[in-house]
């Protein structure tokens, strides 16, 4: 294993695992509604992207957002098969949301889905369908501030849960092979692990209310960074483009931020 995919791997772990640590802190502290909105900022996506375009190009990497929009668009609806399902044991829903995940990604790693107009309508389709179960059809609040005592081994085991799903997602995209690797490099790996440290920490409702908003803020956050890396990173090289595009998913962040606040309960 070359170190290059061995450094990408542990800042996988470490930012991933930090990242969703802040944003469960956050999401206690200051409810669901602003925690969900952090937790959709653009993190894995960022690193993966990035060591694309400086382990073989730019163009490479910009030609790799093609199906990002479609993947999070199945992403968010593996939140709405575990929402669905939330009424039995908390393993069962996870499992059936994870089938439901790998044959939709499967069917789609082995068309050779290739188009990125086709990948920006399918995210639409999914990320409203699963905006109206959520918020519309089944109308889960949000979530209050709740009250958590930190300590040290909490929030150790929060990102070490966090960082190694977030790891395995990226290790099993480099060595199961292309078919199965291409899938695991779109794994809900945030969303998994945002699921698992909620409803352990507050319960199903706090965790669905966190994941509510995910649904929301992750797809769109992360698109709107695949969009600016697919135009940036072949016209200002690899660093502005990350740069750049991060700050597209700010703006973009902050506007799901108000919409979320005002628009949803």
């Amino acid at each position: 294993m070359d170190q290059t995919f061995l450094l990408k791997l542990l800042l996988s772990f470490f930012i991933g695992g930090i990242w969703i640590t802040f944003a469960t802190i956050i999401a206690e502290r200051f409810g669901s509604k602003l925690g969900g909105v952090i937790a959709g900022i653009p993190s894995t996506i960022i690193i993966s992207l990035f060591f694309i375009g400086w382990t073989q190009s730019p163009i490479i990497a910009s030609k790799a957002t093609t199906v990002v929009p479609i993947i999070m668009g199945i992403d968010a609806l593996f939140v709405v098969v575990y929402a669905l399902l939330r009424n039995r044991q908390f393993y069962i829903a996870i499992a059936c949301a994870l089938i439901f995940w790998a044959v939709s990604s499967f069917i789609l790693a082995l068309v050779g889905f290739d188009s990125f107009l086709i990948s920006l309508i399918g995210f639409v389709v999914l990320v409203v369908l699963s905006y109206y179960i959520l918020e519309k059809r089944y109308s889960f609040p949000s979530e209050s501030p709740k009250y958590t005592k930190y300590t040290l081994p909490l929030l150790a085991i929060r990102g070490i849960l966090s960082g190694s799903i977030i790891a395995f997602a990226v290790l099993m995209a480099k060595i199961a092979g292309p078919l199965v690797g291409g899938m695991f490099s779109a794994f809900p790996a945030v969303m998994l692990s945002t699921m698992i440290i909620t409803y352990y920490s507050h319960g199903t409702n706090f965790s669905l209310a966190v994941l509510k908003i995910i649904t929301v803020s992750g797809p769109i956050n992360v698109v709107a960074y695949a969009i600016a890396v697919r135009y940036l990173y072949g016209s200002v090289g690899l660093f502005w483009g990350t740069v750049l595009s991060f700050i597209v998913s700010l703006i973009s962040s902050f506007l799901v931020y108000q919409f979320v606040k005002r628009k949803m309960i």
